[in-house]
């Protein structure tokens, strides 16, 4: 075939369908990716435009797959030569080095990735690149309970999405915002951030589905089970939710509620589900919780209890670790056990003291 294609038209392309990944317009992507793969077999071969298609094609199959199964199937090696690369390509191998870390849970190693790539944040003249990366670092805070410099970033995403009108971006971004309220017990302003965020959701199903879970999460914070109940089965009529790793955390939390409420048959279905869609997609953290309540709701077996603390401890998830401790804590002053649950009070003391001492420094 005659080579005639030039290398900047490859390049524009790429810039397109990575646009598409950045606004969510994840069907265009998928015809676009195809389409810059047949483009890059008809050009020379230029080692720049080379490693940008790669690092986009890496970015394209992590963001998609989410949706599917929540694992990567390619593997990320360094450059041999990154000093070769421009400072443009350098930020993207960082931050999409970052991405693939926070999807396989290891926030704090996205940290250290997402620090890299910010030191080059001024090479990128692209602010719908620039909100994702505030985006980012804005979600790995928050799992990794830093709710102040979340909110920050989190925030800067949000301004700079709605600048450009990015409708589902900025919606996810209110989502998050609320979670932040939330785990500061500040549950009337999560509640009304989350009211506004489903009414503009109401022609985004996943995005909907996505603000009702988080409005069940509100109700369970306040022991609500039966409103948080009504939220969680309503997310889960939605496919786009359902079929997905947020709906496995979602019958995890309905399992919860139920239980809660001593609707102990129906809890069990739902947590059947949880506990395969956790093994499934490879999640840890929902892996470890599942064996929290099966310990705790089925089999009232402490040991399992005690493995899925240690097993959330050594993926360094303090807040979840004080989540559980704490329930396991008040589910055994329950049954009179008061030595038990003086041992799980103690444990959720210690991880949200530890959470606590986490600071940005230790992530450089």
């Amino acid at each position: 075939m005659e080579r005639t294609i030039s290398s900047e038209k490859v390049g524009a392309k790429i810039v397109e369908w990575y646009s598409c990944l950045i606004s969510k317009s994840y069907e265009q992507a998928v015809l676009l990716k195809d389409e810059v793969k047949h483009l890059i077999s008809s050009i020379d071969p230029n080692d720049k435009l080379t490693a940008y298609y790669s690092l986009v094609d890496f970015k394209h199959n992590i963001l998609v797959s989410r949706y599917n199964k929540n694992q990567c199937s390619q593997k990320m090696d360094p450059f041999d030569e990154i000093t070769k690369i421009d400072d443009m390509l350098k930020y993207l191998y960082y931050f999409v080095s970052g991405q693939y870390e926070f999807t396989q849970e290891r926030y704090r190693s996205a940290v250290k990735m997402f620090r890299k790539a910010e030191r080059l944040l001024e090479y990128v003249n692209d602010e719908a690149e620039e909100a994702e990366f505030y985006q980012y670092n804005g979600l790995v805070y928050y799992r990794l309970n830093q709710y102040l410099v979340a909110s920050s970033y989190i925030e800067q995403a949000k301004l700079i999405f709605d600048r450009l009108q990015y409708k589902e971006p900025s919606i996810n971004c209110q989502i998050v915002l609320a979670g932040i309220h939330q785990e500061l017990k500040n549950t009337e302003k999560s509640e009304k951030i989350l009211k506004e965020a489903l009414g503009q959701a109401i022609d985004i199903p996943i995005v909907y589905a996505q603000v009702l879970r988080t409005l069940g999460l509100n109700k369970q914070v306040q022991q609500n089970y039966a409103e948080a109940e009504i939220y969680f089965k309503q997310a889960l009529e939605y496919p786009e939710h359902k079929d997905t790793i947020f709906g496995v955390k979602t019958c995890y939390s309905l399992a919860n509620a139920l239980f809660q409420q001593n609707k102990s048959e129906e809890a069990l279905h739902h947590f059947q589900m949880a506990t395969t869609g956790a093994a499934y997609y490879q999640n840890k953290e929902y892996g470890a919780r599942c064996l929290f309540m099966e310990g705790l709701y089925i089999k009232n077996n402490f040991d399992l209890i005690d493995q899925a603390i240690t097993d959330l401890e050594k993926e360094g998830m303090d807040f979840e670790v004080g989540e559980l401790a704490e329930e396991a804590a008040q589910f055994a002053e329950k049954e009179g056990k008061t030595k038990l649950a003086l041992k799980y009070m103690k444990v959720a003391h210690e991880a949200r003291l530890y959470q606590n001492t986490l600071g940005v420094d230790q992530f450089v």
